[in-house]
């Protein structure tokens, strides 16, 4: 027998994995409706074990939750300056040359709060067209990225 919280945790995954379905295919016919249902389905009980075994646990800190409102400003900046490169680089003026770079970064331990954290600069700076995480370093208390354009990559996460 479920607990409630569980029935509660299964049941809003499934919504918002169904919904993600029904955005990703575009359309209502009656059988991606039930292909959806069925992978949400399939899709929330996975969450649900992940999450019993212990795998699932963030916490989000509302200081890392505000600096996120940040990103879609984050995005438009940095397309430009992504498209600014390129044209650069089209018109044969400089050559794009991009690289991975450590800088430090606040990982944290194995606590769900430091998971939050991590996972919330990773996802935000992940949207950004100039700039991907690789990886957290937690031992070492720094993140390596890659930067497209690396004279125009800021060390703020998110």
């Amino acid at each position: 027998m479920m607990r409630k919280g569980t029935v509660l945790f299964v049941l809003l995954w499934w919504v918002a994995l169904f919904g993600w379905w029904l955005v990703l295919v575009g359309t209502n016919a009656g059988l991606e409706l039930v292909a959806g249902a069925c992978a949400a389905l399939l899709g929330a009980l996975l969450a649900a074990a992940v999450r019993r075994r212990g795998l699932l646990r963030y916490r989000f800190e509302p200081r890392w939750l505000r600096k996120t409102l940040r990103t879609p400003w984050k995005i438009v900046r940095e397309l430009a300056i992504v498209f600014w490169a390129l044209a650069l680089h089209m018109a044969g003026l400089r050559r794009m040359s991009s690289y991975y770079r450590a800088f430090d970064f606040p990982t944290g331990g194995d606590d769900p709060a430091s998971a939050g954290r991590r996972a919330l600069a990773g996802e935000a700076d992940a949207l950004s067209p100039n700039t991907l995480p690789v990886d957290f370093d937690s031992e070492r208390g720094v993140v390596l990225r890659h930067e497209l354009d690396p004279r125009r990559a800021s060390n703020d996460l998110p």
